[in-house]
């Protein structure tokens, strides 16, 4: 019996002493990612920005190309998206003016249209940041405001639809909207 209660004692013991050393030991917390705001959110006043990176090669040159017309065509997708929002927008404006709705109205023109203010984006930013222990040649281009809104006005112009100044003011606000970024990150996701 004295054995049975001291082998007893030393299992639970035993015990003890194990679960103490695994409650000690704690996962390292995994390293957020510092990385600049100008990459994660990239934002310009008024206008349209995107930021893309390329992974590193040495020559600057054709890694700011490379990351250049990639970052344009994400700010291509960024217009197509927000024109999108806008033709849902006017497509509820007018169902509920005239009862039925028209198709895609301005998604029609947007890609001719852009393309030509798309030679008019500019890189404002660029570096040499490291991600995931890679280096990454990051660019940052952006459609300035005056830009920006000269697009949204030839896409109106383009399509035909007849608005009237409140209407454009509120079709052009959605263009610039919250909202057609929050889709822009659903079309994103889609790929």
């Amino acid at each position: 019996m004295k054995k049975f209660g001291l082998i007893s004692v030393l299992f639970i013991a035993g015990i003890v002493l194990l679960s103490g050393c695994t409650s000690s030991k704690s996962e390292p917390e995994p390293k957020g990612i510092d990385l600049p705001a100008w990459i994660l959110n990239p934002t310009i006043e008024g206008g349209l920005a995107s930021t893309e990176c390329v992974v590193y090669t040495g020559d600057i040159s054709l890694d700011k190309a490379e990351a250049t017309a990639v970052a344009r065509a994400s700010l291509a997708k960024q217009i197509e998206v927000k024109v999108k929002a806008m033709d849902k927008t006017y497509q509820r404006k007018v169902k509920t003016k005239e009862g039925v709705a028209a198709g895609g109205v301005f998604e029609s023109v947007s890609k001719q249209v852009a393309s030509q203010y798309l030679k008019g984006s500019r890189v404002i930013k660029m570096d040499l940041i490291e991600i995931d222990g890679k280096k990454q040649w990051c660019v940052m281009v952006a459609l300035d405001p005056s830009l920006t809104e000269k697009l949204f006005k030839n896409i109106v112009k383009e399509s035909g639809a007849n608005l009237d100044p409140q209407d454009e003011s509120v079709l052009y606000e959605e263009f610039k909207a919250f909202k057609a970024g929050q889709e822009l990150d659903a079309e994103v996701d889609k790929m």
